[in-house]
């Protein structure tokens, strides 16, 4: 939460080592560090021109963070380096054909990542809870993870890692599975409609980031921030600050990013 009652929460999808339009954002929400707190939903670092940034960035202004996939690979890696016991941290991927590769600028984060970065990803949840109900008591309690959640898993505790670092779809006819393939039904389709089901006592409304080729979507019980900055479109933050009225008003703030995909036309820059 925000160290202040004046503070706000400030939500940031996917920034995928795009370390200045990190910062153009952070002077855009007029950023405060004594009073708000900074949630980064995964996928921080990797792609862009200079995740060693992103990391300095955030730890200095004590952002929170949730672990995606490119987070969640990178430690595996690290670990596998420095010889120690790899759990079963869930960076399986189906759709990838088997455990993720780890991409060239990963493997230069671990080389130039000091050992407090590389803690500092080590302390990022899979999950989030928001201890406020910032979206309304119609909306239920709130939660961040980087991918998604599955709507028939009653608790957080028994979410499946890997849903919960890559979920983008789930399998017909009845939507139980996730999909391993980008084919089937939106998750958070599935999740809307079935919150709707639901007295709101037990609704749970979820911020996410990650599915960059869907970008920002907006729902009543999802929020997906990804909004493909890697990719030249936007970096987003949800800002949630408190009304004054026992409630909290929220606001969707972007920039401009510029295209850091050397595959795309107007790739402005190369790698650190």
């Amino acid at each position: 939460m925000p160290a202040s009652s004046d503070g706000r929460l400030i939500f940031i999808g996917d920034i995928h080592g795009c370390n200045v339009e990190f910062a153009q954002l952070l002077d855009a929400v007029g950023f405060i560090p004594s009073q708000d707190k900074l949630i980064l939903l995964g996928d921080f670092i990797s792609k862009g021109p200079d995740s060693i940034a992103v990391l300095e960035m955030a730890m200095k202004n004590n952002a929170a963070c949730i672990r995606g996939n490119h987070e969640n690979t990178l430690l595996r890696r690290y670990a596998e380096k420095h010889g120690q016991n790899i759990l079963d941290s869930g960076d399986y991927d189906p759709s990838a054909g088997g455990f993720v590769h780890i991409m060239a600028d990963e493997k230069k984060i671990i080389k130039k990542a000091t050992p407090e970065q590389i803690e500092y990803i080590d302390s990022c949840p899979l999950i989030l809870r928001i201890p406020e109900q910032i979206f309304g008591p119609n909306c239920g309690d709130v939660s961040a993870c980087h991918a998604g959640l599955m709507w028939n898993v009653p608790t957080l505790e028994d979410q499946d890692p890997a849903v919960l670092l890559y979920i983008r779809t789930l399998l017909p006819p009845d939507n139980s599975t996730a999909s391993p393939t980008r084919d089937g039904i939106f998750w958070n389709e599935v999740w809307n409609d079935y919150q709707e089901t639901l007295p709101p006592s037990q609704r749970r409304t979820v911020l996410y980031g990650h599915d960059a080729k869907t970008g920002l979507v907006i729902n009543k019980y999802s929020k997906g921030l990804d909004s493909r900055c890697y990719k030249g479109d936007y970096l987003t933050a949800l800002v949630a600050k408190r009304d004054g009225l026992g409630g909290w008003a929220n606001a969707l703030v972007s920039v401009k990013c510029e295209v850091h995909d050397p595959k795309l036309p107007g790739y402005v820059d190369g790698k650190f």
